[in-house]
């Protein structure tokens, strides 16, 4: 016979644990993916190793390849100033640095390359449709590691050469002031600019045993930097709320590396790394949450649109999308009545589109894994992914990155596992 538990003497509806959802896109490349930027919901392009860009124009339901070179230079970053003209950076590290600088105004389907043996370039952004900045690593100390462009790429001009011979990131606020992540003869800093990139100053010193991979202000006063240290190691998070003069340590989760930040406003960013994949904040880096994503992979680059909606960039050709800001799935508990035993209904509707709802149950207290995969086996999301009570439960997946197709959603718990088929019609 079935037990019954009431709690507070009433029949309630708890909503359980809440879970991240990033989905899983599928790309035409297993290339680690090192940048993406996205001009807006449709168009996404995403940059990586063996001179990879690849792009979608309907939010990466679907990707194709724009170009490839097995034997070629690595795109470490990517930027768009509207839908059709962009330039990807990049090159080699050694045996010696070699950049690579190419140029579309088709969308991608002609690039022009330009190649250089002063250093090779890991970071770019554009202020407005004609003035842009790009950083790198130099050959020698004589050489500025700093570029600009007024033209839209198609010349770019060097700064004043400073005691800088690496720069990792861009920060600028306006077309005059900005913030640059780099690396001098006294280790890790961040350099600034106020009249338009011409010329750099040391800013704020942070010294040897540090590398500050990414930096973002969203404002002149309140910023923050990521990277990692070596002692104690882990991933590094710092804010500043006096525009750099001093950081603030922010605990996190990443036990490696974070790399790239990315902020709407002084409440809502997001930072990749290695481990955890995707952290998040709501209250300005105070607490940072970690997001669930499916495992084994880096994340290089992430960036949004709004609240909501976001791609992330990573190792092996993996890009993730999210609608929900990276969570929450809510997992509810529909009834109080103890199962007979484990369970996994068949979603409903199915097929669907673009949601459907996923049911289960549990005769007892169990670690539950709830994961959707593609027909070829591949991961797509992780639903649940925590220790729950007794009790039937049900989620919300949501395929509207996804293509039209057959779906597999599979629960694990303790001793119980079953496999499901649904089917996305859009």
């Amino acid at each position: 016979m079935k037990k019954l538990i009431f709690l507070l003497t009433a029949v309630l509806l708890v909503t359980a644990q809440l879970y991240s959802q990033w989905v899983l896109q599928s790309t035409p490349t297993t290339n680690a993916l090192e940048a993406i930027f996205v001009v807006n919901a449709n168009v996404i392009y995403a940059a990586g190793d063996d001179e990879t860009i690849i792009k979608t124009t309907n939010g990466g339901v679907n990707w194709f390849l724009l170009r490839e070179n097995a034997a070629g230079k690595d795109y470490l970053d990517v930027y768009f100033v509207n839908e059709n003209t962009g330039v990807a950076v990049g090159g080699l590290s050694s045996p010696i640095r070699v950049g690579l600088i190419s140029r579309t105004t088709d969308g991608g389907l002609h690039w022009v390359d330009f190649i250089t043996t002063d250093g090779n370039f890991l970071a770019l952004q554009f202020v407005n449709s004609f003035t842009g900045y790009l950083g790198g690593w130099v050959n020698s100390a004589s050489m500025s590691p700093v570029l600009k462009t007024t033209n839209a790429g198609v010349t770019w001009l060097a700064a004043v050469p400073f005691n800088c011979y690496g720069i990792e990131c861009f920060s600028f606020l306006n077309e005059t002031t900005g913030f640059a992540t780099g690396s001098y003869s006294g280790g890790e800093a961040i350099f600034k600019t106020t009249n338009g990139g011409y010329s750099w100053t040391l800013h704020s010193n942070f010294g040897n045993g540090f590398w500050l991979c990414s930096v973002f202000f969203v404002n002149a006063n309140t910023g923050w930097v990521s990277g990692n240290q070596s002692s104690p190691w882990g991933g590094l998070l710092r804010k500043t709320t006096n525009g750099g003069v001093n950081w603030t340590h922010q605990t996190n989760a990443n036990t490696n590396e974070t790399y790239e930040l990315y902020f709407l406003n002084e409440n809502t960013g997001w930072v990749a790394g290695d481990s955890p994949k995707i952290q998040k904040t709501t209250n300005g880096g105070v607490n940072w949450f970690t997001q669930s994503t499916p495992s084994g992979w880096w994340m290089w680059d992430i960036q949004f649109i709004n609240e909501n909606t976001g791609w992330a960039a990573g190792s092996q050709g993996k890009v993730f999308f999210t609608i929900n800001g990276g969570g929450t799935v809510s997992v509810q508990n529909i009834s109080t009545e103890i199962p007979n035993s484990y369970s996994l209904s068949q979603n409903f509707p199915n097929p669907f589109n673009p949601r459907t709802v996923i049911s289960f149950q549990l005769p007892a207290v169990s670690d539950v894994m709830l994961k959707v995969y593609d027909v070829t086996g591949k991961e797509i999301a992780t639903l649940v992914n925590e220790r729950l009570q007794a009790g039937s439960y049900e989620t919300t997946f949501d395929g509207s990155g996804l293509n039209s197709g057959v779906y597999f959603y599979r629960l694990t718990t303790d001793g119980f596992s079953e496999t499901k088929r649904m089917v996305l019609i859009k």
